[in-house]
């Protein structure tokens, strides 16, 4: 798989940015739309992601346990499904990951907020943002790799993601 032979971490951001044109999943969401300041043009979105569940509060919340529960285990299958070694010890790790995630990533009703979901940046500042992910990488492989602005949605988010990543 691809996964496998990335001989590294900006391998990995770089199929990370790809992964929006088919399987696959990500620490950040990109994205193309209307700019919401700029409506004659388009921006380019990055957003938190990570998460197999749908919200953050089944990470965090504990009448969601049993959920997480079933999602680790579904994990493991799927793992044991691909041949790939150790997949409960790895569905484990992939779920506290997934967590950390979690406890870094916006609630819901604060993704909502237009007025904060919108900060623009140009891409030559997003290292020394949120260091510890190859950036351009990620850009490359989702096919951004030219652009010069993103628009980041949860802000505070981003950094904390990142350092996720590079440990």
């Amino acid at each position: 798989s691809q996964v496998r032979a990335a001989a590294g971490k900006s391998d990995i951001a770089r199929l990370m940015g790809h992964a929006q044109y088919g399987f696959g999943g990500s620490f950040f969401a990109p994205g193309v739309s209307d700019d919401a300041k700029d409506p004659l043009h388009y921006a380019v979105y990055i957003g938190q992601a990570g998460l197999g569940l749908p919200d953050r509060d089944y990470y965090l919340k504990p009448e969601f346990a049993p959920k997480k529960a079933a999602y680790q285990a579904y994990v493991a299958r799927l793992l044991a499904l691909a041949g790939w070694p150790e997949p409960q010890a790895s569905a484990e790790a992939i779920v506290a990951v997934e967590t950390e995630i979690a406890q870094a990533s916006w609630p819901l009703e604060e993704r909502r907020d237009s007025t904060r979901t919108y900060n623009p940046m140009p891409t030559t500042e997003l290292a020394a943002f949120a260091p510890g992910f190859d950036w351009q990488a990620f850009l490359d492989g989702a096919g951004l790799g030219a652009r010069q602005r993103v628009v980041l949605q949860e802000n505070t988010a981003i950094p904390k993601i990142a350092a996720i990543y590079a440990k």
